[in-house]
């Protein structure tokens, strides 16, 4: 099978505490948390715009580009899609700075690798949409143990045939991985899919 993926599962006290002491990857992920239901906590947008909010005003090109998916998909904020594209558009060069930097330290670089895979998936910013692109970016942070990019994987990739071949055996490795990690909308994606699963359909 693939490579030992160990997903990564974060404390929100501890990332409130970092944050609040100045590291934007806490805002982030903070951010993320609230805004997909991460990490143990409820799905709560007004929270996960305060935290993406709370890097942005740090420099940090990921909680920056979270500030703009949410106007993009109106998380918390009426959608604003020149808004949006503008914040996408000031983030991106700092992210692939950022992706240079944390080279070396492959579970912080994670997040910025997934943030770019964003921006092909979607075709954010000023980046033309490619399948491919985004599915090589999506893979890299979920091999760093990426929880959002593991489900992804499962969810979305492998199961539907994104940027790869489709893999039904590869959709169920990932999508269960993040469901024993306790991720919950991977718990329901796999109840959603089980019937396929088992006939082992095409």
């Amino acid at each position: 099978m693939e490579q030992k993926i160990i997903p990564m599962i974060f404390n929100i006290i501890d990332l409130e505490e970092n944050a609040k002491n100045g590291d934007g990857l806490s805002c982030y992920i903070l951010g993320r948390s609230y805004d997909s239901g991460e990490n143990g906590v409820k799905q709560n947008f007004e929270k996960a715009l305060y935290w993406y909010n709370k890097g942005k005003e740090l420099d940090d090109p990921r909680c920056i580009y979270g500030v703009g998916a949410c106007y993009y998909f109106g998380d918390g904020v009426k959608d604003d899609k020149n808004k949006a594209h503008e914040l996408f558009v000031k983030a991106y060069q700092s992210l692939l700075e950022l992706i240079e930097q944390e080279k070396n330290i492959p579970n912080r670089q994670a997040f910025s690798i997934f943030c770019l895979g964003a921006y092909y998936y979607f075709g954010f910013g000023d980046i033309e949409k490619n399948n491919n692109t985004a599915f090589k970016l999506i893979y890299d942070s979920a091999m760093k143990g990426h929880m959002a990019g593991i489900y992804d994987l499962g969810a979305n990739f492998y199961y539907n045939g994104v940027g790869t071949e489709k893999n039904l055996r590869l959709s169920e490795y990932y999508l269960k991985m993040a469901v024993d990690a306790g991720l919950q909308r991977a718990k329901v994606k796999f109840e959603q899919y089980r019937n396929i699963y088992e006939r082992g359909e095409k």
